[in-house]
């Protein structure tokens, strides 16, 4: 359980450092820090011609250089208004690791580092004070991303022990199950081929239909050990999943199935890989086993900061209810189970679909 919870952690915090990187706000902060930084240290890094307009700025000193300083103030407080406290807290270690050597080269006295400590409290204050009471929302804000954060760790402990149970079920069936079907298989092919004495001709005929329904059921079996947890989700992830998915159900049912990608693929959170997968599988057995369709198109649209997945096909279609709990209540699941883990990913469904118009199933999350 440990591991479990530490696990799902390292997931958490992955996820929020490319959230981050993905943050615009981040890179218009970090190139303020970063041209700022090189202006104020310009002399002693040997770069003045950098920055020609700026000549007498470079070489101020004293109180000018004091006022200098105050132009860190600027990335302080966006990064307080955007990031809260973190964002105080980095953007303000940086501003001292700035200043600092400078300030102690150009002027090591008691009232130098009087003026540096007032802009370094000044600059604290003033971003504790953004991030703290900057507009209520930001507020409800924080409280929304740490229930978002509980809901993910609580989703991928879920997960994670879903995906472990299926995972225990298909190896079950794989390596009991499955060879012991075999093993009857092996003594009825015997039996059929007369190793255990000679068969009156009924009899050899029933044991090859025995034979064939065995091999029928191992094979139904297989696939149902893949289905539960197929290995290439975890080691290669989600298109290449996707993609075998949609090559096995078309060689099963005679449907051609596409895939299709817009934009850049990028590695997903391993929760939402899982989801998205399962989503996808229930539409696509769905499509074969109710559509009468003959194509069907799996989209994923990697385009906006949302994730979006689009399964589509061209069958009979059908007259959507305005709550899918209308369906469930007449023993048809899929589509509401679908709606149920898109909600784990806060995350919206919807399903588009006429009579003879086919039906387009969208799922949409932030990623």
């Amino acid at each position: 359980m440990s591991q479990l919870r530490t696990d799902t952690a390292v997931n958490v915090s992955i996820r929020r450092t490319k959230n981050v990187l993905r943050n615009r706000h981040f890179w218009i902060i970090a190139s303020v820090m970063v041209l700022l930084g090189l202006l104020y240290n310009a002399t002693y890094l040997g770069i003045t011609d950098w920055f020609p307009w700026a000549r007498d700025i470079i070489s101020a000193h004293g109180v000018y250089i004091f006022v200098l300083s105050f132009l860190f103030l600027v990335p302080i407080v966006y990064a307080s208004a955007v990031f809260r406290l973190n964002g105080t807290w980095i953007t303000w270690l940086l501003f001292l690791a700035a200043i600092l050597p400078r300030t102690i080269e150009d002027s090591p006295s008691l009232e130098s580092f009087l003026r540096i400590s007032l802009v370094a409290v000044v600059a604290l204050l003033l971003g504790l004070f953004v991030a703290m009471d900057y507009q209520p929302g930001l507020k409800r804000g924080g409280v929304l991303e740490r229930s978002r954060t509980a809901r993910w760790l609580s989703l991928a402990r879920m997960l994670k022990v879903q995906e472990y149970e299926r995972r225990r079920l298909a190896r079950k069936l794989h390596d009991d199950t499955i060879q012991s079907l075999l093993v009857i298989a092996n003594r009825a092919r015997g039996l059929e081929s007369g190793d255990y004495g000679r068969l009156t001709p009924r009899a050899r005929k029933q044991a090859e239909a025995i034979l064939d329904m065995l091999l029928r059921a191992i094979d139904d079996v297989r696939r149902l050990s893949r289905d539960l947890r197929p290995s290439i989700l975890d080691n290669v992830g989600l298109l290449p999943a996707l993609r075998w998915l949609a090559e096995s159900l078309s060689n099963q049912s005679g449907i051609r199935i596409d895939i299709g990608v817009n934009g850049r693929e990028h590695s997903l959170p391993q929760e939402f890989e899982i989801i998205m997968f399962r989503i996808a599988q229930d539409a696509l057995n769905n499509v074969v086993l109710h559509s009468g369709a003959t194509m069907a198109t799996v989209t994923l649209d990697f385009v906006t900061s949302n994730f979006k997945m689009t399964i589509s096909d061209n069958g009979h279609g059908f007259t959507v209810p305005e709550n899918l709990a209308d369906f469930a209540a007449r023993g048809k699941l899929g589509l509401q189970r679908m709606e149920q883990q898109t909600r784990l990913l806060d995350g919206t469904f919807k399903v588009t679909s006429r009579p003879g118009k086919g039906s387009v199933i969208t799922i949409e999350a932030i990623s």
